[in-house]
C-alpha cells in the first residue's frame, strides 16, 4: 500500500500555487508529475492531447502499458518513447528499492509483451532527462506532429518534475533545442539596459 504524502516524515508539500502556474501556461502543454509519475496538475492544452480529453492517472504507466497510447498517440513508440522511459523506471527502482509502487510498475513493464523486451534491452542505457527531447506524437485534436519537451524540478526538496511540451505539426522532425550555456545567459543579461557593476 502506498502511503499518503502527509504520512511521510520529512515530506515537503508542493504548494497549490503551482497549480496556478501550470494552468496559466498557454500555447504549450504543461503538467507536473510526482516521483511515481502520478500526474499532480495539468493545463487545458495537455488535456486536449488525449482522446476524449481523458488524462491518465499515471503518465509512465500510460506511456509504457496502455494500448491506445502505443497505437494511437505515441508515434514511433518503441524508439521515441519506450527506449527513453524504460531506463527511467529502472533508475527509479534502483534509487528507491523499497518503494512498492515503483517495484510494481517495473514488474508490470518487465512482464508486458511489448514493453518488457525493450526494458531488458535497455538494461545498460542511462535514463535521459526529458529536457530538450523531441518526440513524435499524434495529437487528439491537431493530428500527427512532434513535441519538444522542456523539463525542470520545481524545488530540490520536492521529488517532482514540471514539464512543458511545445507541439509542432507536420512530418518534419524539428531540431532539438541547443543548450543554453551559462555564457549565453551572461551575454544576454549584459545586453540589457541597466545591467553591469554600475547599474542601480
Amino acid at each position: 500500500m502506498r502511503l499518503d504524502r502527509q504520512d511521510l516524515e520529512g515530506w515537503t508539500p508542493m504548494h497549490a500555487a503551482w497549480q496556478t502556474v501550470v494552468e496559466g501556461v498557454t500555447g504549450a502543454m504543461a503538467y507536473i508529475v510526482d516521483d511515481h509519475w502520478d500526474i499532480v496538475v495539468y493545463n487545458a492544452e495537455f488535456k486536449a492531447l488525449f482522446p476524449d480529453g481523458r488524462t491518465p492517472t499515471n503518465l509512465m504507466r500510460w506511456m509504457l502499458l496502455d494500448d491506445r497510447a502505443r497505437e494511437e498517440t505515441l508515434l514511433n513508440w518503441a524508439e521515441d518513447w519506450a527506449r527513453g522511459a524504460c531506463p527511467a523506471v529502472r533508475r527509479a527502482v534502483t534509487n528507491h528499492p523499497a518503494d512498492p509502487a515503483l517495484i510494481n510498475l517495473a514488474h508490470e513493464v518487465r512482464c508486458h509483451p511489448l514493453a518488457g523486451p525493450i526494458y531488458l534491452a535497455t538494461v545498460s542505457s542511462h535514463a535521459l532527462h526529458p529536457d530538450g527531447a523531441v518526440r513524435q506524437i499524434n495529437h487528439a485534436v491537431k493530428g500527427p506532429g512532434w513535441v519538444i519537451a522542456t523539463a525542470a524540478a520545481p524545488l530540490p526538496e520536492i521529488a517532482s518534475q514540471f514539464v512543458m511540451m511545445q507541439y509542432r505539426q507536420g512530418p518534419t522532425r524539428p531540431h532539438q533545442p541547443p543548450p543554453l550555456s551559462t555564457d549565453t545567459v551572461r551575454k544576454r543579461a549584459a545586453a540589457r539596459p541597466g545591467y553591469g557593476p554600475g547599474a542601480r
